[in-house]
């Protein structure tokens, strides 16, 4: 039973909602990230905004997304329902949220809504990869 809270990366990187479109493409760029966690002054989770985000609108989505500008807030594009995980919560539960709402991240937060970590798609693979490398070590033994 993994609990979400021993695969998430704790106090990660977040910003604020008046944070400029710019400052956080290149703090992405610059720390190899895709998502931001948005937090007030209080460090409570209010928004999360992703590289796409960041980029404007896609081909063909309808101009559902404005297309920002370098000095644009990014409270203006971050998305506000966020999808979030508690530290305590089993990684199959979080990982069947991930799935589900087709997301690539999920900030963990305390009952009061404190940014703690954040999990990512590739966090939970590389959990997976590593448990499936365990148990063919193990199967491995036991036939040799």
């Amino acid at each position: 039973m993994t609990r979400i809270s021993h695969l998430m990366t704790p106090a990660p990187v977040a910003i604020g909602a008046g944070t400029s479109v710019e400052e956080a493409s290149r703090l992405m760029a610059s720390l190899g990230l895709r998502h931001l966690p948005v937090v007030d002054d209080d460090g409570r989770l209010v928004g999360m905004v992703s590289d796409r985000d960041l980029r404007g609108p896609l081909v063909g989505d309808g101009g559902a997304r404005p297309v920002p500008a370098p000095g644009d807030p990014v409270g203006g594009l971050m998305a506000r329902d966020v999808v979030t995980a508690l530290p305590g919560e089993e990684l199959g539960v979080v990982a069947r949220r991930i799935i589900d709402r087709r997301i690539g991240a999920v900030p963990v937060v305390d009952e009061g809504g404190g940014l703690q970590g954040i999990v990512s798609y590739v966090d939970v693979l590389r959990r997976l990869a590593d448990d499936a490398d365990a148990d063919a070590r193990a199967v491995e033994r036991m036939d040799g």
